[in-house]
């Protein structure tokens, strides 16, 4: 939250009034260079100016997180990084909105917390409900290709009656692998269940 309380206060101070409807967020590259040698836009003392935005910036963001999720004294199980109002991943079914609360539930899968952000290696996003990022991920080793390692996103099956339907997310949300087979062998030493398509 002070990341997003800086960067919209750096914006607000080096992008002119005007052009703020045409101008994003700037690169958090920008912003960190900006604070790290603050020119005249940051007033007659800019290293004093620098330091009152990033107070500033700490002060609004505990606010925010206060109205958010309630005060913070004696409430650590309430701000908690990943819970289902600050930064978490909730995966909405299509059919979630119009669905009863007790199959809604079976639909959605989440939330569960995620690290990270937009500037991290595995992007989160910058919202409290994660909107972006990598779903899969693939490790493969050519030389054996049943070493390769992945994480998917929910799970394996389309079906929320399913033991398959969400059964990835949470290894997926903490950035576990799991093993990806390719050998005849290894895909049988697994297989839970076959069908047979007969048309």
């Amino acid at each position: 939250m002070w990341q997003r309380r800086l960067s919209a206060n750096v914006r607000d101070l080096v992008v002119p009034k005007d052009a703020q409807l045409f101008i994003g967020q700037p690169s958090m590259k920008r912003v960190i260079d900006w604070l790290n040698a603050p020119d005249g836009r940051f007033g007659a003392d800019p290293v004093r100016g620098r330091d009152e935005l990033l107070v500033r910036s700490l002060t609004e963001a505990v606010a925010e997180l206060t109205k958010m999720l309630g005060p913070a004294v004696n409430n650590t199980d309430v701000w908690r990084w990943g819970q289902e109002k600050y930064h978490h991943a909730l995966i909405r079914h299509p059919m979630a909105g119009i669905a009863p609360p007790d199959l809604r539930a079976t639909l959605n899968v989440g939330p569960y917390p995620r690290g990270g952000d937009g500037y991290t290696v595995s992007a989160t996003g910058n919202t409290n409900n994660q909107t972006s990022g990598g779903s899969l991920k693939i490790i493969a080793d050519a030389e054996n290709w049943d070493n390769s390692l992945g994480l998917n996103n929910p799970g394996q099956s389309g079906d929320p009656a399913s033991p398959h339907y969400r059964d990835l997310f949470e290894l997926w949300a903490r950035g576990q692998y799991f093993p990806i087979f390719f050998s005849r062998s290894k895909i049988e030493s697994v297989t839970e269940e076959k069908q047979m398509l007969v048309p």
